[in-house]
């Protein structure tokens, strides 16, 4: 059977499948960028068309996709309550151990002693959560047998019920994260396919000119490969205009600036990275670099912006009379 037309598919869809994070950075910036074009072109129809279809559709995928990334990180700090009382369950087994012990006829190697542990401390440091989970309840009811044991045994059952609460608030969690990407991935694909529409719309308008189609779209994110270490020279009084990319909040870039060689021996002024409206551009929160030290790790959200899609030109400004090199990785 031939291939299909690549012409026919639409890689917008196909490039996202998923990667929800690429398809909400691709709609971000589109989004924005028809906001531009309405808003400096406004006696061109087109563009409030192509807006006011694209953006109820965009809005639609923010909500659905913060619905889903809140559910992830529920799910990780639900995970961690788990993973936390799971780690102190061995010392917790210990003190419940000893206070056994100390009842006459409970010592280590009796018959009340093995009825109670007939594994040892196998089930509580083997298996998956569940299991482990499980074995607390396991043994709070081989103490209930035991009447002289009924104040530990009642230490234990409020341990199981806090695990089993921590694990059923994971359990729920990973649902709800299922659910939610579900949904999120239906409107990806729908989102997607308004990119596509609005792609052939913009190749029949331009079709004399398609250069004119390619800014409507972030072809470095829609791109599979892509550059992740950027490093250059910083002349002094320098502004240079690093790279260009769609940004969402919790992407991460690490930064670091050395100093070249100098006969100064004044000490150096921070440098300054900014995530701008336009190259070379300071229109945001300063990342404060200080040169010779150790890389720093920042999230996209530390540049104060609300707009993602326009925000997309990181720039870096040396104030120093010396010139400075930069590492920057997209993380």
């Amino acid at each position: 059977m031939n291939a299909p037309w690549h012409y026919l598919v639409n890689q917008f869809v196909s490039v996202t499948r998923k990667n929800f994070t690429k398809a909400f950075k691709l709609s971000n910036y589109h989004d924005a960028y028809l906001n531009r074009m309405k808003n400096e072109d406004p006696a061109d129809p087109d563009w409030a068309l192509l807006y006011n279809r694209y953006h109820p559709v965009h809005l639609d995928f923010v909500t659905i996709y913060t619905a889903w990334k809140n559910a992830g990180g529920q799910q990780q700090g639900q995970t961690l309550n788990v993973d936390q009382l799971l780690e102190l369950l061995n010392a917790k087994v210990n003190k419940w151990d000893a206070l056994i012990q100390s009842e006459t006829g409970f010592e280590k190697g009796t018959a009340n002693y093995v009825s109670i542990f007939p594994q040892g401390r196998y089930p509580f440091n083997n298996g998956g959560k569940t299991e482990r989970v499980e074995a607390v309840n396991v043994l709070a009811m081989n103490i209930a047998a035991y009447p002289p044991l009924n104040a530990v045994k009642l230490l234990v059952a409020d341990y199981f019920q806090l695990l089993e609460a921590a694990h059923d608030g994971q359990e729920g969690a990973k649902g709800s994260t299922k659910s939610k990407g579900q949904e999120v991935d239906i409107q990806r694909m729908e989102t997607m396919a308004q990119q596509y529409r609005n792609l052939g719309f913009l190749m029949d308008k331009y079709f004399r000119t398609p250069q004119f189609v390619q800014p409507f779209f972030d072809l470095n994110v829609l791109r599979e490969s892509r550059q992740t270490e950027f490093t250059g020279t910083l002349h002094p009084k320098e502004n240079e205009a690093i790279l260009i990319h769609t940004f969402v909040a919790d992407d991460e870039l690490q930064l670091q600036i050395t100093a070249e060689a100098s006969s100064s021996n004044s000490p150096h002024l921070p440098v300054e990275f900014y995530l701008a409206t336009m190259a070379n551009g300071t229109d945001s929160v300063a990342a404060i670099v200080i040169p010779n030290a150790a890389a720093i790790t920042i999230s996209a959200a530390d540049f104060g912006i609300v707009n993602y899609g326009t925000h997309r030109y990181l720039t870096v400004v040396n104030p120093n009379s010396e010139v400075m090199r930069y590492v920057v990785q997209l993380l």
